[in-house]
């Protein structure tokens, strides 16, 4: 989705032993125009991530691709550098509301990396997260009209032979569910699960989305 006042700051580095490059950094990072309360949080908030990255980098990832990389060459084996990369989609840009869903690649070697997704929603007014519990009114019983609807869709697609999910779906779709695992779309609340949680790694991130009529008059925001 394309949101005008939410652009991408591009952050690389690469870390290196003996010349040889270790691990490649790439983060593409959400970067909010303006200079009032919320754009302030907004970006603060985002740059600590990215510094966050950045040191685990340099502290976790690199050492760990240095050993791999002497046991490789004692060995006479090939080297792969690693990689963290960052990407970011908007998914949902209605002031006061903003919505986004950002991706950590990161590769260590192996047959494939690995994938951890990110949800957040902002209440752009007061410049704060929104947990999904304050999409709603108090007392409602979202959890179940969203885990009905995950459950459907899921079996839709599995009778379908859209997805492989993994044994005991239904059972998984229940344990899985993470209640910071959404963000927000034109037509609803969408819900993801992360690999290997109710699919294989072939199938990726599960996601579900939700649409605002199944929640009636029961938000607390105006879609």
């Amino acid at each position: 989705m394309n949101c005008e006042w939410i652009r991408s700051q591009e952050l690389k580095d690469t870390f290196y032993y003996r010349r040889t490059p270790m691990v490649n950094i790439r983060l593409s990072v959400p970067h909010m125009d303006g200079y009032d309360h919320a754009a302030s949080r907004f970006n603060l908030y985002f740059r600590q991530k990215a510094r966050a990255s950045f040191n685990y980098a340099r502290t976790r990832l690199y050492p760990q691709a240095v050993r791999q990389y002497q046991y490789a060459m004692s060995q006479e084996f090939p080297f792969h550098t690693y990689e963290l990369i960052q990407t970011f989609e908007p998914t949902y840009c209605k002031k006061p509301i903003a919505s986004l869903f950002y991706d950590q690649y990161e590769f260590t070697g192996g047959a494939h990396g690995n994938t951890v997704r990110f949800g957040d929603t902002w209440d752009l007014s007061r410049g704060t997260l929104l947990k999904l519990s304050d999409l709603f009114k108090a007392g409602y019983d979202y959890r179940t009209v969203i885990i009905r609807t995950v459950e459907n869709e899921a079996l839709r697609r599995q009778e379908t032979g859209q997805v492989p999910y993994l044994d005991d779906l239904e059972k998984n779709i229940v344990k899985f569910f993470d209640e910071k695992n959404f963000y927000l779309a034109e037509n609803g609340v969408v819900i993801f699960y992360p690999l290997y949680t109710i699919a294989p790694y072939v199938s990726g991130i599960q996601t579900f989305t939700v649409p605002w009529i199944l929640f009636g008059d029961n938000l607390r925001i105006k879609p």
